[in-house]
């Protein structure tokens, strides 16, 4: 059972409306977003019109402010913010579903210049917008609005569109609009873009070298209006399914990339005898999307014995496991189990040692594993590789050599690089490995624990504080 002091509003409401009137008012005290919050709740109370009206009284102040939000302003300007899209979701659509979705757009409508001035490295403001675009799903979707005003309101917030906060606008929006409403969008848009695009001037007052920088980075992340345009026609395309304006709009089709992104599309509309000639033609690196929309592709056009084909060379060039498995499971009984076993002695000889280590952990596979580290060792990495602690402990039961073998890889990494060296880490290396040496009788031709300990006390004999720990 909770404690009558554990703050719940249970416990609260056992204080009273008088008392709790008299904490309130004694916390917001210097609080002006706290005092704000109480005024708009009283404005509620006093009838929705009223809370409406204080709502887009605030967006209005915000919306026209020029001043910048510097880090010390940002929490509170933060958390004022999101209490007005919550009242706005939360309290004002109960009672007038039309005029929380008209707030919502004006609160969209100013996202560009907020973000223009506030110092937003964490992204919180940025999220907010974006939470604000969700929220108008389904209160547009409850008021129905006309299509002709929605097609304005649409058009202008993906304008200013300038930091990716509105992205989500147009899929979500698309039912309401219907194909002629985008089609109308899109025509919009188009026009926008012959426009002469304008910023503003710059200004002649001179800046810290730190502010010059905070302005840098914000103008690298902004968007360009062909830049902004190009995005929505691609999401307008989408919602209308059409593939070819979306193929018309891409740059360059031959990127692996964009022929991963065109091949989906072309596989959804039911064309995948184009999406392969695409894929194929992709020129450079091709990246796992590549290679999985390609078997999609395969297994759309009935061409199985291909398809496996590819997943074996997509594993040998890459140690991908997810298409190791589809390999293995699509085989005849017993042929899996000869093929899994001739795929992790390939593993073995796997040019990247740390890749092989990390797929043969994560398989698992240990038994080949340890027969990975008995045979590559020297060519492990002691430092810099997360897979080597990892793997110390996966196979420090079964296979103590090769933990002691792994150990040793990071404590000979540890004591080379003694300036940087984490000496309870390295203690714990050592001991670990003195530790597993007991289990082991054969060394396989590898240097005992006795005669490596020997070897690293005459090697690294100034390094008291270590030597001191481990004695």
């Amino acid at each position: 059972m909770a404690s009558k002091t554990t703050l719940n509003e249970k416990n609260l409401e056992a204080l009273g409306a008088e008392r709790l009137a008299a904490l309130l008012m004694e916390i917001s005290a210097g609080n002006a977003n706290a005092k704000r919050r109480l005024r708009m709740e009283l404005a509620g109370v006093e009838s929705p019109d009223k809370l409406v009206h204080e709502i887009r009284k605030r967006l209005t102040s915000i919306g026209n402010a020029t001043t910048n939000i510097g880090w010390r302003s940002l929490k509170a300007f933060k958390a004022d913010l999101d209490s007005q899209r919550r009242l706005i979701v939360d309290q004002v659509v109960k009672a007038s579903p039309g005029d929380a979705l008209d707030l919502l757009w004006q609160f969209i409508f100013f996202s560009a210049s907020v973000l223009e001035r506030a110092s937003d490295k964490s992204g919180d403001v940025f999220a907010i917008f974006q939470q604000a675009c969700e929220d108008l799903e389904a209160i547009a979707t409850a008021v129905r609005p006309d299509v002709p005003g929605l097609i304005e309101k649409v058009a202008f917030a993906v304008l200013i569109n300038s930091y990716g906060q509105n992205d989500a606008l147009i899929p979500i929006l698309a039912p309401l609009l219907g194909p002629e409403g985008l089609r109308e969008v899109r025509t919009r848009l188009l026009a926008s873009g012959k426009a002469v695009e304008t910023r503003p001037a710059a200004g002649t007052r001179r800046m810290s070298r730190w502010r010059r920088g905070r302005v840098q980075q914000r103008e690298a992340l902004r968007r360009s209006r062909s830049q902004i345009i190009h995005q929505a026609l691609l999401e307008i395309a989408d919602a209308l399914g059409d593939v070819d304006a979306y193929i018309t709009l891409q740059p360059d089709i031959r990127l692996p990339e964009v022929a991963a992104d065109v091949a989906e599309r072309l596989l959804q509309a039911g064309r995948a005898e184009e999406a392969l000639v695409v894929l194929d033609k992709a020129k450079g690196e091709r990246p796992v999307a590549w290679q999985t929309q390609r078997l999609t592709a395969l297994e759309a056009l009935n061409r199985g014995e291909e398809a496996q084909v590819f997943r074996l060379k997509v594993f040998h060039d890459s140690l991908n496991r997810e298409f190791l498995k589809a390999y293995l499971k699509r085989l005849p009984d017993f042929d899996d189990i000869e093929a899994e076993e001739a795929a992790m002695d390939f593993v073995l000889t796997y040019p990247d040692v740390h890749a092989a280590l990390n797929f043969l952990i994560a398989w698992p596979a240990l038994d080949h594993a340890a027969k990975l580290v008995m045979a590559r060792s020297a060519d492990i990495r002691g430092r810099g590789d997360d897979i080597v602690p990892v793997a110390t402990e996966k196979l420090a039961a079964r296979y103590p050599l090769a933990a002691i073998l792994l150990l040793r890889r990071m404590l000979d990494a540890n004591l080379a690089n003694y300036r940087d060296i984490d000496l309870v880490r390295a203690a714990e290396h050592f001991d670990e490995a003195r530790r597993l040496a007991a289990r082991v009788e054969d060394y396989s031709g590898f240097e005992s624990q006795e005669s490596y300990i020997t070897e690293l006390r005459i090697q690294h004999s100034r390094k008291h504080d270590f030597w001191t720990l481990v004695n």
